[in-house]
């Protein structure tokens, strides 16, 4: 009867252990689903951010990711200061904008003015060089218009003085040619009077030489020139006085052309006084422009320099929003500044180095299984490389391949906590009276392997089986009163209070 009813609560707890063990399997289904949704998030996250961060700081994450998580941590916070800084800059920014863009108005207005004084004074330049031109062409060589004035003066008079001349030689010339003229009328008179007597004359020169033959002919020759030179002289004289009256007559041309020629000139210019007053507005218009010609180069000058320190400031600008960029990218990623996101992905890459040593582990343990994320962001999938790689949850697992699979991960965290340390000793509480048998062999398997690494292997149970493997115990005796005793069990047995 008492082993009946010891049945009966054996298999009552069975069946309780069983229905929370599947409770326990549903729950650690769900967690694995939402640790597998969080993986691939943190994948994705991860792989954002291992872009981003440079390669120091991954080798560090790798090695210490606490101290790093830590100095990033103090980073986010100095970005945050960072973050407030350039919300001032950008309010400077946009003053100085507001400012430049006033100043790019101002420079505008001041390059349109420019432009019209520049066009009016090279208008005037023109104007100005064409005057003097045009007085240089009228002074000549004079220094002044008042020089050049007196000097058309005295040519004028000059010219008034030479026509009076001119006209007096030319009346003495045509009284003369008059005279001569007459005298010419005279002479051709005399000479056809004379031609006529010397034909008879010849008449009765022959006559007279057949008379008296003994006259020669030189001697008539000089006799009868007498006459002729005379009569060459007074012909001499009137060319003479013919070439005189042909040379005044052009001189006086001469002067008439040059003084209508004086006086359309005289007419197209403006009085000496106009011209004085002229040249004295143009000096005072070229004095002012040069002045605000002056004004405006300095005023551009002084807008180039502005420009200058603009473009410096754009330039220091678009660098801080370059860093701010890179520095948005990252919060974007680490999330808020409580830093939950950055501690999922700080987990997540945690739990990759936590999966890598623990599959160092399995291999020891179990080459069968691999571990692999999954599911979720924190998730993990059973790699079970006798069913060709297939991935399972950890869920189908037998006790004991839990067991060994609780184990690895054990001690790929233990590998992870010690870092250049070698944990030698491990102690382990994993409820194995929960086992099968063929899950308890298994397991003392694995710590039977441990043990022959080298590794102390401590174990807590009271699986009565466990007990008779184990050589060297630590057993717990009530003594009641709430005291214990300490009881060491090995090659010699102790107690200790």
């Amino acid at each position: 009867m008492n082993h009946q009813q010891k049945i009966d609560g054996l298999q009552e707890r069975w069946q309780t252990a069983r229905e929370r063990s599947q409770q326990a399997a549903w729950e650690l289904e769900e967690h694995l689903k939402a640790i597998q949704q969080d993986e691939l998030r943190h994948a994705q996250e991860l792989a954002e951010l291992t872009a981003l961060l440079p390669a120091p700081w991954l080798e560090h994450w790798q090695q210490q990711p606490q101290p790093t998580f830590t100095r990033l941590e103090a980073l986010i916070e100095a970005r945050h200061h960072h973050l407030l800084r350039k919300q001032e800059l950008e309010k400077t920014l946009t003053t100085c904008t507001s400012d430049l863009e006033r100043e790019r108005y101002q420079q505008q207005t001041r390059l349109q003015q420019h432009e019209k004084l520049s066009s009016l004074l090279a208008t005037l330049e023109e104007q100005l060089t064409s005057g003097q031109l045009r007085l240089q062409t009228t002074l000549g060589e004079h220094a002044s218009p008042h020089a050049w004035q007196q000097a058309l003066n005295q040519s004028v008079e000059q010219a008034r003085q030479a026509e009076s001349q001119a006209r007096e030689a030319w009346s003495e010339a045509n009284l003369s040619h008059e005279q001569l003229r007459h005298t010419v009328e005279l002479k051709r008179g005399e000479a056809q009077k004379l031609d006529s007597a010397h034909g008879l004359l010849l008449v009765e020169l022959e006559a007279w030489r057949a008379q008296h033959s003994t006259l020669d002919e030189t001697l008539l020759t000089r006799l009868l020139g007498i006459d002729d030179r005379e009569h060459t002289a007074l012909r001499r004289q009137m060319q003479t006085l013919e070439r005189a009256v042909n040379e005044a007559d052009v001189v006086v041309q001469e002067r008439e052309n040059r003084l209508a020629a004086h006086r359309t000139e005289r007419a197209d210019l403006p009085e000496q006084e106009t011209l004085e007053q002229r040249w004295t507005e143009l000096s005072q218009l070229n004095q002012a422009s040069q002045e605000r010609h002056a004004e405006l180069r300095a005023e551009i000058a002084e807008d180039n320099r502005r420009r200058t320190q603009s473009a410096e400031l754009l330039n220091a600008i678009e660098s801080a929003r370059a860093e701010y960029l890179r520095w948005a990218k990252l919060d974007e990623l680490i999330g808020s500044a409580d830093g939950h996101t950055f501690r999922k992905i700080a987990q997540g890459y945690n739990l990759d180095l936590l999966i890598h040593h623990a599959n160092a582990q399995l291999q020891q343990l179990v080459r069968r299984y691999r571990l692999k994320r999954g599911g979720s962001a924190l998730g993990l999938l059973v790699m079970d490389t006798e069913m060709g790689d297939e991935l399972r949850s950890v869920h189908s697992l037998s006790g004991g391949e839990t067991f060994l699979v609780s184990l690895a991960l054990a001690l790929g965290l233990a590998s992870m906590a010690s870092t250049n340390l070698k944990i030698e000793s491990l102690f382990i509480d994993e409820g194995f009276g929960s086992l099968d048998p063929d899950s308890l062999q298994l397991a003392m398997d694995a710590l039977d392997g441990l043990q022959a690494q080298g590794r102390k292997v401590a174990v807590i149970s009271h699986v009565q089986e466990m007990h008779e493997r184990i050589p060297v115990q630590v057993q717990v005796c009530k003594q009641g009163n709430g005291l214990s005793t300490l009881r060491i069990q090995g090659p010699t047995p102790r107690f200790i209070d």
